[in-house]
């Protein structure tokens, strides 16, 4: 009786597997027809994208007024999908802005694509999301991989979820996940994925197509709203949309090769970058710059009396990593409590996992408080990195214009740098005891260069501030030693 009752639940099992995948094989079908089935799309209008954890060149406004505010405008924006490739390409004019917060715009060229190789979901998925996020690219990746489907309601709607996963996996072994939610018509409103990222943990990529219309035989989004990490990323308001033309090839040129315009990834099979070996200056009885020479982000460590607090820890776990067993050898049996991080764009960030896996509390502006303790608490199901091998609670210490931090035995003083057009949450560290200033991203230009609009801005505010130092250190090492001096010589003082 008992193998009966087996048998007859392994049967009923693989039959609902079957009507599953039938069920997610019908609703494909119909959604794919709903949007006339095209072998190809092209779409065009004005877009908006932005630089992950930056402000892009705006010709209104120049300084950033918060996490990814303003976007960049792109006019004359064209996009292609090419189903049968696959492969996407989208292209538009825009601006660019200069180096280190220069307020002066250029004209640039916005290109990004998804080539065929990259399509293949075997290979890296944040080279091929951003085909299979749109409806189309979604509904083919659904056909060909084994989607499954449910019923669910999102913001008082419901829903059909068709969900597949690509074949690569991610640096944890994780399987990705992508989400297509199909309304009552057959039309694909929301399409969703995670991606590991350094900051964001699983970062949940969203891509909402609303106000669909036939633009003269074809279906197609007036607007099209992508969100990583539930801040804003990229946005395209569609004005005609045509299925299937004959000119495809043409709508959007290839891009001038990687090497031509001095960036590209790093060729298959490259050496890695070699080990990093860290080098301390003593600037004081307890108080060290941490760098690792040419191109380095430096640090500082600053001991206090039950503590250590290190100022900065930019770039990269391996640095991060770095920095910690050096400030352990300089300073030892005493917990590094504080990070302070000049500013949140990704550059400055990189190392704050492992800071927050060492049990340190991140010191920042009150202007990024919101971005951190949200990306740094998200869960790292996705990442390998030390973080996510030692999961802890950011704790996130805000400072709004100034804050001081002594023990009786040292002090360091925290400002806020505003207005400057850079980032509207940076803030300086000032060691009075060794007349010291430490700043990221206050690049001091070469020889003969004017200063750019950044560096002006700050020295109003020193000026302000009336802080006495003689030391300017920057995250971003200079070839040689740097001073209050060479500050004011910059900008003409």
């Amino acid at each position: 009786m008992l193998k009966k009752l087996v048998f007859v639940a392994v049967c009923l099992a693989y039959s609902c597997v079957s009507a599953t995948a039938q069920d997610a094989r019908t609703v494909i079908a119909n959604a794919q027809k709903a949007l006339g089935d095209p072998k190809s799309i092209t779409y065009s209008g004005s877009a908006k994208d932005v630089s992950f954890q930056q402000c892009g060149a705006n010709a209104v406004v120049f300084a950033c007024q918060g996490t990814h505010d303003p976007m960049r405008p792109i006019s004359n924006y064209v996009r292609v999908i090419d189903l049968a490739a696959p492969a996407s390409r989208h292209t538009g004019t825009t601006n660019n802005i200069g180096p280190g917060g220069s307020t002066t715009l250029t004209p640039g060229t916005f290109f990004q694509q998804v080539t065929p190789q990259q399509a293949d979901i075997s290979q890296p998925w944040a080279s091929s999301l951003e085909l299979y996020i749109t409806p189309w690219g979604f509904l083919k990746g659904a056909a060909e991989n084994n989607a499954t489907v449910a019923r669910r309601r999102v913001d008082g709607k419901n829903y059909t979820v068709v969900a597949w996963s690509p074949k690569v996996t991610a640096a944890s072994g994780k399987t990705y996940v992508v989400n297509g939610y199909v309304n009552d018509r057959g039309i694909v409103e929301r399409v969703e994925t995670w991606l590991g990222e350094t900051i964001m943990g699983d970062m949940h990529i969203l891509a909402t197509y609303s106000s669909w219309k036939d633009f003269g035989g074809v279906m197609a989004p007036s607007t099209i709203v992508q969100t990583r990490g539930g801040w804003p990323f990229f946005e395209v308001v569609v004005t005609a949309a045509k299925a299937n033309p004959a000119d495809l090839a043409s709508l959007v040129p290839a891009p001038v090769p990687a090497a031509a315009r001095g960036g590209g990834a790093p060729a298959a099979g490259a050496a890695a970058p070699p080990a990093l070996t860290v080098s301390s200056e003593k600037l004081g009885e307890g108080l060290y710059r941490l760098t690792t020479g040419a191109g380095s982000y430096d640090s500082l460590i600053v001991e206090f009396r039950d503590f250590v607090m290190m100022l900065e820890a930019g770039q990269a776990e391996a640095r991060a990593l770095a920095y910690i067993a050096e400030a352990k050898k300089l300073i030892p049996n005493k917990p590094i409590r504080y990070v302070m991080n000049t500013h949140p764009h990704a550059d400055h960030t990189g190392g704050l996992p492992a800071m927050v896996a060492e049990g340190a509390t991140i010191i920042t502006q009150k202007n990024n408080e919101q971005f951190f303790e949200r990306a740094l608490n998200t869960p790292r199901t996705l990442l390998n990195d030390t973080l996510a091998k030692n999961p802890k609670k950011a704790r996130i210490e805000a400072v709004s214009e100034k804050k001081v931090y002594s023990d009786g035995t040292r002090t360091v003083e925290m400002y806020h740098v505003s207005p400057v057009p850079h980032s509207n949450g940076l803030m300086v560290a000032y060691i009075g005891k060794e007349k010291i200033l430490f700043q990221g991203d206050f690049s001091l230009p070469a020889a003969g260069q004017a200063a750019n609009d950044h560096v002006k801005a700050l020295v109003p505010v020193l000026e302000k501030l009336n802080l006495d130092f003689d030391r300017y250190i920057n995250v971003h090492a200079p070839a040689v030693p740097q001073t209050k001096a060479d500050l004011w010589k910059a900008v003409g003082k």
